[in-house]
């Protein structure tokens, strides 16, 4: 059985590239912002993991995350940043939030996949 992606960022291009990479080994939703990921979790869709732009316009990465993470349905999904923008602050503080990676673009696909398959494996996803 795949596992369960979610792709939250605005960007349609990297929404689309996103999806088609890793649409061959997971199970694959995107969405376009904070908003769109809210209703999506509360219409039933379960990812092993989040894949999560750090830069939208309705809620940030930061937030969304925080939110998340003070859930008690949702506080143990696993997130992965990713950020065109960030500078080192801002990476820290997605880290401690709890975010169990932090990737800036450009970034190597096959790098963020092998990441992202290390954090599934360590967390026994």
């Amino acid at each position: 059985m795949k596992h369960k992606l979610l792709i939250v960022d605005d960007n349609e291009m990297m929404r689309s590239f996103l999806a088609h990479y890793f649409s061959k080994t997971y199970e694959v939703k995107t969405v376009t912002g904070g908003i769109q990921a809210w209703q999506c979790l509360d219409e039933g869709f379960f990812p092993d993991a989040i894949l999560l732009d750090y830069q939208m316009p309705d809620v940030s990465g930061l937030a969304f995350l925080q939110q998340l993470k003070a859930s008690v349905f949702f506080q143990d999904l696993l997130v992965v940043m990713i950020s065109g923008d960030a500078k080192s602050q801002e990476r820290v503080a997605c880290l401690q939030a709890g975010a169990a990676d932090f990737i800036t673009k450009p970034f190597n696909p096959a790098e963020l996949a092998v990441r992202l398959q290390y954090h599934l494996k360590v967390n026994r996803v």
